[in-house]
């Protein structure tokens, strides 16, 4: 693997401008006015000149090379948790996007791995890989290679990553495929128990509450119990169980890059930005990961 995590990253004193000013000021203007930060920032006309112009020079003939310098950048804070992204999935037929913030935890020549509950056909895990039942229906298994499901959904899906502090943005558009079950428990075996426990009690998406139900605002309870029931279920599930399987409906999925575009802020808002555009060719049907070649463009920004 060869990213790194926010551990290896020296952690540099936050910009001036994000630092929290508390005195108090007055405004002629209809735009509500916390403090004094809020004027003086220059985010609100904020003229990027962080970094030195990016040129085609600068940059690795590998998108995920470039990538892993940009993410080894010693300015970037270990503290802003720069594995930190946003992935975007589709819901097909009608098009619906949605995104959340996820974790990036590995990235190796394929792609950019993170690990997450896909069993929800209400969710991102219907979205990806097929959604024909009901929401609240059985869990979808994410290692069974002969669930028909697997073959269908929307595998075209988009992770970005953006740093404010050092003025960078990267965006990677491809397909998502599932990791085997193996290298998931591989990861799996690390995470803490509360965290397996969790896993296990969380069926994601599916509706615990709504103030629709009869009585609901009388009852106190906004849902909240049945998910801390559901973790009680299952830590007496496993209470004598010194290892915890992995669920299977949980697990890591890597995203295969088609296009990355890397973004650089630029004074006047004339900002770096170039894409390497995946090239296939008929030798790729063996899945030999060294035939990935790429074309790289600068666009307007």
């Amino acid at each position: 693997k060869i990213a790194a995590m926010p551990e290896d990253l020296a952690a540099t004193p936050l910009p001036k401008h994000l630092l929290a000013v508390d005195e108090p000021i007055t405004s002629g203007t209809s735009t509500p006015i916390a403090n004094a930060a809020v004027v003086s920032s220059p985010s609100r006309a904020h003229q990027f000149g962080t970094n030195p112009p990016l040129l085609y020079s600068h940059l690795h003939l590998n998108p995920l090379h470039q990538f892993h310098t940009w993410f080894k950048d010693a300015r970037l804070p270990a503290s802003s948790a720069p594995e930190t992204c946003t992935l975007a999935t589709v819901s097909m037929p009608a098009g619906r996007p949605s995104a959340r913030i996820v974790y990036l935890k590995e990235l190796d020549e394929r792609g950019w791995v993170v690990y997450s509950n896909w069993g929800s056909r209400a969710g991102k895990g219907g979205q990806v890989f097929g959604n024909d039942r009901d929401g609240d229906g059985e869990a979808m298994s994410l290692f069974d290679g002969s669930d028909p499901q697997l073959k269908e959904g929307n595998k075209w899906a988009a992770l970005t990553f953006h740093w404010q502090s050092v003025e960078r943005q990267v965006r990677i558009e491809g397909l998502i495929e599932p990791l085997s079950k193996e290298e998931s428990e591989t990861y799996w075996r690390v995470r803490e128990r509360g965290s397996q426990i969790g896993a296990w009690a969380s069926q994601q998406s599916k509706r615990l509450w709504s103030n629709d139900q009869p009585g609901a605002e009388e009852a106190g309870d906004d849902g909240r119990s049945v998910l801390e029931n559901r973790v009680k279920e299952m830590e007496a599930r496993f209470a004598d169980v010194k290892e915890i399987p992995l669920p299977p409906f949980w697990g890591g999925v890597r995203l295969v890059p088609e296009s990355v575009e890397f973004w650089q802020g630029r004074k006047s808002r004339l900002h770096d930005r170039f894409r390497y555009v995946r090239q296939h060719s008929a030798d790729e049907s063996d899945g030999n990961e060294k035939t990935f070649k790429w074309k790289v463009e600068r666009l307007s920004p």
